[in-house]
């Protein structure tokens, strides 16, 4: 979903409210967030070549819809789109250092790509690893601006394809549209039913609660949960089978719409503290319900 400034503002000053300690850095990267915003207005549906129709029949065997390494997103724009947010980086006293990596990091060629936005789009995260080492880079920042930058192109192909799919269908965990990982998930609604959020194009899509979108483990005895104590809202599902996890907010205790770059920098603390949990160093968790 394509987000409104009037959305991007109104997220960062709840997630503000709601806790402090984000405070700075959501508001940076909703300035980040909004300079995106400003550029998918100059991006155009046919400059990206998509050709989907009609459906395949293996779509509703699980195999998701668009290949995103094959996809044409007018690497010039992207590009641009990228160095702009690098010198948003570098206004900030602590991004100044980063700056000239940030720039070296795309100039490496393949195909008239960037290598290393190749690498974001196949959710290759030990190549962004070893091109943010080269440059003395915060992993994190690369990983950011890499995904900034891709975010317009990639939600208006994402809004165009949704129009032609019944995600009532889709009973996978990966993306439908592009066959990405979950990053976040919700719940709404009675019965606080589940929706998951691409970590590379946003679309969000029903998945059961008690089933590892990772494995397709639906054993009861291997899934459960971590909340924080006096943290109403916010918890982890974690999988003992496959030892991932998944970042969940409860759209009935935390007003919405989830816009995922700010939600995801705003839940950090979950994934520190999911990490130590699923290396037996946590508390006892809670069987997911």
């Amino acid at each position: 979903m394509i987000h409104s400034l009037e959305d991007i503002n109104a997220k960062v000053k709840v997630i503000a409210a709601r806790n402090p300690v984000y405070a700075e850095i959501t508001q940076w990267v909703g300035d980040l967030l909004s300079t995106t915003v400003e550029a998918s207005e100059n991006i155009r549906l046919s400059d990206l070549k998509l050709d989907f129709n009609p459906l395949p029949e293996t779509w509703h065997q699980g195999k998701s819809l668009l290949n995103p390494e094959e996809l044409f997103l007018g690497w010039e724009k992207i590009s641009a789109l990228y160095k702009r947010l690098v010198e948003l980086v570098g206004k900030r006293e602590d991004g100044r250092r980063q700056a000239e990596g940030l720039l070296k990091a795309i100039e490496e060629m393949e195909n008239g790509a960037p290598v290393v936005m190749k690498a974001a789009l196949s959710s290759n995260y030990e190549a962004i690893e070893a091109s943010a080492k080269a440059f003395n880079i915060d992993s994190p920042v690369l990983v950011l601006l890499l995904h900034l930058s891709l975010r317009p192109s990639l939600l208006i192909i994402a809004q165009a394809v949704l129009e032609h799919l019944d995600l009532s269908l889709w009973d996978y965990g990966h993306c439908p549209v592009c066959g990405s990982a979950p990053r976040l998930a919700d719940l709404s609604g009675e019965g606080g039913k589940r929706r998951l959020h691409c970590s590379l194009c946003e679309t969000a899509w029903s998945y059961p609660r008690l089933r590892c979108p990772f494995c397709e483990n639906d054993n009861r005895k291997e899934l459960s949960y971590l909340q924080g104590k006096n943290e109403i809202g916010l918890r982890v599902d974690l999988c003992g089978h496959c030892n991932n996890y998944l970042k969940t907010i409860d759209l009935r205790e935390i007003p919405g719409p989830i816009i995922l770059p700010l939600d995801d920098v705003a839940t950090w603390h979950l994934d520190i503290i999911a990490g130590k949990n699923l290396e037996g160093k946590g508390t006892a968790l809670s069987q997911a319900t």
